[in-house]
């Protein structure tokens, strides 16, 4: 999904000199503090994680600066509580732990400290919007963000405690189909086929997966609880396979059960990735987005889904050990 929790802002600035005249071009302005907030609640999960980072702004080189933590981190100084609204009126707030959470890749930012804040197993009531607000303890500066609670939604097909096979054999489109949920905006759909690899040598068995994300769908109104039909052909699942895996010799595969992963997505989260997956160029540049006051990211929420454990039946098993996409790939 995936708006990423782990993604992060930053202010980069520099100057200009033109070398036919003596007057430098200063670009940087007084410091402003800027906080940055990136967070989505899933009312399904006992733990919520939120980033919570500073933008900055300095001399010199910005890729550099970027791998110093105090430039991006603020130290335990913040005062950070979720706040429960329901018909506009504050009813209850808890506080958020700073923790050091594991090491991310390396990147443009340092792999560590991963600093988070997460909550501590307190309930998220779908009924209510949740406000974060955020207040730096040592210069008063506060920013928070609000948003409404993507409630459950229902899936149709392929039913969560059916046992029915998998067919994409069939001349005919395999049919999935959910309800939304109340608050979602943005849906999609992420089928996850796992399967074992033997490495042919030694015996060893390694479980694997790959996933095949689909596109996002809107829907006009979050506050409607429609059903959303999705037709998909056989055919493109095993092209799917065929684009994901290599031939290896050194192997033999054998497949596994699916889950179909559905994801509702609030009107914040909706706008952001709507806005960030625009096209841009040299004259075109993505406007920036947020529902943060005071400072800047996305605070919005989610709810996940899915229906496991789904087992292709025997003519799809067959035609993926054997057909013209996959019959190379080492099925067994």
């Amino acid at each position: 999904m995936k708006l990423r929790l782990a993604a992060i802002y930053t202010l980069i600035a520099g100057s200009l000199f033109f070398s036919s005249c003596e007057n430098d071009i200063e670009l940087n302005a007084p410091y402003q503090e800027i906080g940055v907030i990136y967070g989505l609640i899933n009312p399904a999960d006992s733990v919520h994680y939120v980033r919570i980072q500073k933008a900055f702004l300095g001399e010199g080189n910005a890729l550099v600066m970027a791998q110093q933590t105090d430039s991006i981190y603020y130290p335990d100084i913040l005062d950070v509580q979720l706040i429960r609204i329901k018909n506009g009126t504050a009813l209850d707030s808890f506080p958020l732990t700073r923790f050091i959470g594991d090491d991310k890749d390396y990147g443009v930012f340092p792999a560590g400290p991963n600093v988070l804040y997460k909550t501590n197993g307190e309930t998220i009531f779908r009924d209510s919007e949740y406000k974060l607000k955020v207040k730096n303890t040592v210069s008063g500066k506060v920013f928070s963000a609000t948003t409404p609670i993507v409630d459950s939604m229902r899936i149709q097909r392929p039913a969560i405690n059916s046992i029915a096979t998998i067919g994409w054999a069939s001349q005919f489109p395999y049919k999935v189909e959910f309800a939304t949920a109340n608050n979602g905006k943005v849906y999609n759909l992420t089928i996850r086929f796992r399967y074992i690899e033997e490495i042919v040598a030694n015996g060893t068995l390694t479980p694997k997966y790959i996933d095949w994300v689909f596109p996002n769908i809107l829907v006009s109104n979050p506050q409607a609880i429609t059903s959303i039909e999705k037709e998909i052909n056989g055919e493109d699942f095993y092209k799917f396979v065929a684009s994901k895996l290599k031939v290896d010799n050194s192997v033999v595969r054998y497949a596994g059960s699916m889950d179909f992963i559905f994801t509702a997505g609030e009107a914040f989260l909706a706008n952001y990735i709507s806005i960030n997956q625009a096209t841009t160029s040299v004259l075109t540049s993505i406007p920036e987005y947020t529902n943060v006051e005071g400072g800047t990211g996305i605070f919005s929420s989610r709810f996940i889904l899915i229906s496991p454990n789904k087992n292709m039946d025997a003519p799809s098993l067959n035609l993926l050990k054997t057909g013209p996409y996959t019959g190379n790939l080492g099925f067994q």
